[in-house]
């Protein structure tokens, strides 16, 4: 952790301490309750009454434009706050650092906050050094299993999925491992120039930034799956898999470090190497799948953008890979911690999710390409494939927090090297 944060938390647990004492600690900061009142036991009509109490604007910090949709709705739901809640849009870069710096300087704006939490460092940064808190109120988390609530209150989940081009491969995905990404790696070499000074790189490859926490913390999870990666290779190739890595390593404790013989590192290191093109807009990479000019081509991309298909691209989603295709992503809800508005900011989250029943809200307006419910007594149906189908893990992200500034460091180091 950073100094200043540990610093930051020493000094509010100091702060707290002081009001215990001298207010009797009658106060509790945390999702659940605040000035007495069980959050997380209200229904929405009883929030509703509380939040047209309130004198703020319920202020809603989101990473993706559903949040604008849901707000729509929710003007109409409860037309005596219509005037009291406003979007505003935030990077998924950026959203972390503009919390802290506002709760930090006592100038806070926002009151809800939704974002992916890809890379863990939302919980292990915000919830875990209170400018943050995770609301789960007792009707909606009942039916949302009990991991999923432990990083935040999931909205929907999804993942990040590879696009293949259909027109050009018309029976369905052409990869089905990993490994098969980096087809034309040469270990003798370690490049794709093979002595005889030929690249043989087969695909040409359009992704996001990977230094992005949706994606470098994809390639955490296969590092940390390391062991099934080397048993992927053995079994699809016949033989052991030829660490060549190793000798790049420039490990610095607390800087860079990976591990040995591992792997997923393996893949990531062959993966750096490769030739491609990275992009800042999905639309654009899934536009470059669709046009191949360049032969076989794979873009990696949200699971979002295969809406363009229904306006005539030809891609799709790769989909069944082993070990397997990706892990499962959600888009989370958060109360920013000292905001003026409680009551209003807990009715617009749990009217996000569908309220006490998963139908008095606008959870079904999420329904859409690329997202499952996480609600047990709701079903999406416009995915089309389940995620037993699409073949997604469960990701670990205590550790993929831990790897997550190893892998962007070390990709910035390793595409230095590629030739």
């Amino acid at each position: 952790m950073k100094l200043n944060k540990i610093l930051i938390m020493v000094l509010a647990m100091l702060l707290l301490f002081s009001a215990a004492v001298f207010a009797g600690g009658d106060e509790e900061k945390s999702g659940g309750s605040a000035s007495g009142i069980d959050y997380d036991s209200l229904s929405m009509a009883e929030l509703y009454e509380l939040a047209k109490k309130e004198s703020g604007v319920i202020k809603v910090y989101a990473t993706t434009t559903d949040a604008s949709s849901a707000i729509r709705r929710f003007k109409t739901a409860f037309p005596e706050l219509k005037d009291k809640i406003e979007y505003i849009s935030c990077d998924n870069n950026t959203v972390a650092s503009k919390i802290e710096m506002e709760c930090d300087t006592g100038n806070i704006n926002a009151d809800v906050m939704q974002v992916k939490d890809n890379s863990g460092e939302i919980y292990h940064e915000l919830v875990l050094y209170d400018y943050i808190s995770i609301y789960r109120p007792a009707s909606v988390a009942s039916h949302i299993d009990d991991e999923l609530l432990k990083f935040g209150l999931p909205l929907y989940a999804t993942f990040n999925p590879w696009y293949y081009n259909t027109k050009m491969y018309p029976d369905g995905a052409p990869i089905k491992s990993w490994w098969d990404i980096v087809e034309g790696y040469d270990p003798s070499t370690g490049s794709y120039v093979g002595k005889d000074g030929v690249n043989h790189q087969f695909w040409t490859i359009y992704t996001k930034d990977i230094t992005g926490p949706s994606y470098a913390s994809l390639w955490c999870q296969l590092i940390i799956d390391g062991d099934k990666l080397a048993a992927q290779y053995e079994k699809q190739y016949g033989r052991p898999l030829e660490y060549t890595y190793t000798g790049k390593l420039k490990n610095a404790a607390g800087i860079m470090e990976l591990p040995e013989n591992n792997g997923g590192v393996e893949l990531f290191y062959r993966f750096t190497q490769m030739k491609m093109t990275e992009l800042d807009d999905g639309d654009g990479v899934v536009d470059a799948v669709d046009q191949s000019i360049n032969g076989p081509t794979l873009g990696l991309t949200s699971a979002s953008k295969l809406d363009n298909a229904d306006m005539g691209m030809n891609i799709a989603w790769v989909i069944g890979l082993e070990p397997y295709t990706a892990f499962k992503a959600c888009s989370y809800s958060y109360l920013v911690n000292g905001a003026d508005n409680p009551a209003g900011s807990r009715l617009y989250i749990m009217y996000c999710m569908g309220g006490e029943d998963g139908q008095s809200g606008c959870y079904t307006a999420f329904d859409k390409r690329g997202t499952w419910s996480v609600r047990d007594d709701v079903t999406y149906e416009k995915n089309g494939k389940t995620i037993e189908e699409v073949h997604l893990t469960e990701p670990d992200f205590d550790r993929i927090y831990e790897t997550y500034p190893n892998v962007k460091a070390y990709w910035t180091y390793w595409r230095s090297l590629a030739k």
